[in-house]
């Protein structure tokens, strides 16, 4: 899956929290399709406690898609809010498929990044069409997971998709922004949400890093398809994700909340 994409499925993990969030804790089972057929599962938990926050999850191959693939990413990130944002600490992603082994330790002080740690079973491969990154694409970013943490601030309707987050991740800056589409009602059943959503487009902008040629990037540049659907959890103060979905040229994915689990 390509980056972009990948970061969108895996912002399903983390709500956007609110700064003024008591003590509380959520667990979080997400399908995933490609062209109705479920081919992934993500399964994400949340703790946020006294201005702080701390996510860790894995989405998996599942179904008929483990034929072709047993790929496996685990994830896990920590930040504080300062001043009503969301401010990284350290973040974390482990991909696995087959033989191949690849993991990105990040450490971010002040939105910039400090530390950047890659191991890999395979070495980085060299492109002519690689954009270089700059001493600038590491600073004022987030990791992937810490980039979908919004405040609500007293926001609600529309107003949730406001949001425009300057992403890092391991050699790649790029920018993901929401913008407001329409109102919808999500219907998840027992053990899950059901209610208002809001349908906000997403659009992908590389900045850094990436193949200026290359097929997947061009494409989700251009990608006006891409959407993620926002629930309100008043009990809690937190807005989630409760759907997305990513146009792709082998077919739509999507990606829908199938549990949820409120502490």
């Amino acid at each position: 899956m390509p980056l972009p994409a990948l970061a969108l499925v895996a912002a399903l993990a983390l709500p956007f929290l609110s700064a003024s969030a008591e003590a509380a804790s959520l667990t979080a089972r997400y399908g995933a399709t490609l062209m109705g057929i479920r081919f992934g599962e993500v399964l994400a938990n949340l703790h946020i406690e006294e201005g702080a926050y701390r996510a860790d999850g894995q989405a998996k191959a599942t179904g008929l898609s483990r034929i072709f693939s047993d790929a496996r990413i685990v994830f896990n990130a920590d930040g504080v809010m300062n001043g009503g944002e969301p401010e990284a600490r350290n973040y974390w992603r482990r991909w696995r498929e087959d033989d191949d082994d690849e993991s990105v330790r990040l450490s971010f002080a002040g939105g910039r990044v400090t530390d950047h740690h890659r191991e890999g079973s395979k070495p980085e491969k060299e492109y002519p069409d690689r954009v270089p990154l700059r001493a600038q694409d590491r600073q004022g970013v987030l990791d992937p997971l810490t980039a979908l943490v919004m405040p609500l601030g007293g926001r609600s309707g529309p107003a949730l998709c406001e949001h425009h987050a300057p992403i890092f991740e391991d050699q790649q800056r790029f920018d993901l922004s929401l913008q407001y589409l329409r109102q919808e009602r999500f219907s998840g059943g027992n053990k899950n949400y059901s209610g208002p959503a809001v349908v906000c487009q997403v659009r992908y902008a590389p900045i850094a890093g990436h193949r200026s040629q290359k097929k997947t990037v061009r494409e989700m540049a251009a990608n006006t398809g891409m959407e993620v659907w926002l629930a309100p959890i008043e009990r809690l103060g937190v807005a989630i994700p409760v759907r997305a979905q990513v146009p792709t040229e082998f077919g739509l994915i999507e990606a829908e909340l199938e549990r949820l689990y409120l502490n």
